[in-house]
């Protein structure tokens, strides 16, 4: 008796399927909805000539393009409108005419030679971009810096139009002081080397409504020859409200008074990373005089130059033989604090690396 269906669970069930509609009944609007979470490739494969009703939703549609998709046994025809690509491989550069391409709103290369990269930013119709990622590139040597900071430049430049996000998984090359004032658009900004905060305070400088920032600080301004270039009179940026910096020398640390004078009074959650230390690390490795006294020198900065800020992370990742049952490091939750504002009714939270955190404990 349990197994069997009642009469008003049956007229249920038979006016579910009556009320029910087929794919093919969908607005146009909610098929495309659905085509943004596929592929070019996924589209075609799943309905290319399906009926002429869907051939002209395809046809019309502004198209997700990963190559890599794209080999010599699976060759397509591109899509007339393309609204994403991403390159990873140079020879996926034989498949596409970038001088076909007019409306590309978003562009993810890597492992492009800079001699073609020459070619697509040369090429291809950059005025819609909002979002750019420039991977490393396999020909990057010393005597290609010139021409890596013209391509640099060229894309920093679409801070003018409709540039908002821009990755540079590499160092930062371009002359800054042949910049315009005013990068207005650039919202989201992540480098991968640039040589010392004088210079992320100037590339700041141009930049008003830069809201996100992730660089790596490679060295500290005392030992660079030429510093008075970058130091000149600044103007505040107070639309920075996330910040993440990657910390390779440690007399940088406190040469970042000046970015939070500068650029940080609105800054709501700040990351720094030091340099990694191996697993079997030594006394010398960890107790520099510097590390030991970072738990003052950061409650007294954030205290007194950085009055909004709602969470800090001071990271430093562990060079481990170890790894999970999915081929990770063994992650280490954090240390974590809630540290009260010395002058505000107010508190931000305080994540520390676990061996940073047992570090400060013994030597306090």
């Amino acid at each position: 008796m349990g197994s069997k269906k009642s009469k008003q669970q049956i007229y249920s069930i038979h006016d579910e399927i009556q009320n029910s509609i087929c794919f093919e009944d969908l607005s146009n609007e909610l098929i495309y909805e659905l085509f943004d979470y596929l592929s070019f490739h996924d589209i075609i494969f799943s309905f290319d000539k399906l009926n002429k009703r869907f051939q002209n939703l395809i046809d019309n549609y502004s198209h997700y393009v990963n190559l890599q998709q794209h080999t010599d046994d699976n060759i397509l025809s591109l899509p007339k409108h393309i609204h994403s690509l991403k390159i990873n491989a140079r020879y996926q550069l034989q498949f596409i005419n970038f001088s076909n391409i007019f409306l590309l709103h978003y562009l993810i290369l890597s492992n492009v030679s800079i001699f073609d990269l020459f070619h697509i930013f040369n090429t291809l119709s950059l005025k819609n971009l909002e979002y750019i990622y420039l991977g490393a590139c396999p020909d990057y040597h010393r005597y290609q810096h010139e021409k890596l900071a013209e391509i640099q430049q060229k894309i920093l430049l679409l801070g003018e139009l409709k540039l908002k996000k821009c990755v540079f998984r590499m160092k930062l090359f371009v002359n800054i002081n042949q910049l315009p004032m005013n990068l207005f658009s650039l919202e989201y900004l992540r480098i991968d080397g640039c040589e010392n905060i004088l210079i992320v305070n100037n590339l700041l400088n141009h930049m008003p409504n830069l809201k996100f920032l992730h660089v790596s600080i490679l060295q500290s301004f005392k030992t660079n020859n030429n510093k008075d270039q970058y130091m000149k009179e600044n103007n505040r940026n107070n639309s920075l409200i996330n910040l993440i910096i990657r910390i390779h020398d440690l007399n940088s640390l406190e040469e970042l008074i000046s970015l939070f004078i500068q650029n940080c009074s609105n800054l709501k959650n700040l990351i720094i990373y030091l340099n990694p230390i191996r697993e079997n690390y030594s006394d010398h490795d960890m107790y520099d005089i510097r590390v030991i006294n970072l738990p003052q020198y950061i409650t007294t900065i954030i205290n007194q130059l950085l009055p909004q800020l709602t969470n800090f992370h001071l990271r430093q990742r562990i060079l481990s033989k170890n790894f999970d049952f999915l081929n990770r490091p063994y992650y280490f939750s954090p240390y974590v604090k809630e540290i009260p504002y010395s002058l505000k009714h107010r508190s931000y939270r305080m994540f520390i690396a676990q061996h940073l955190a047992t570090l400060w404990k013994n030597t306090t």
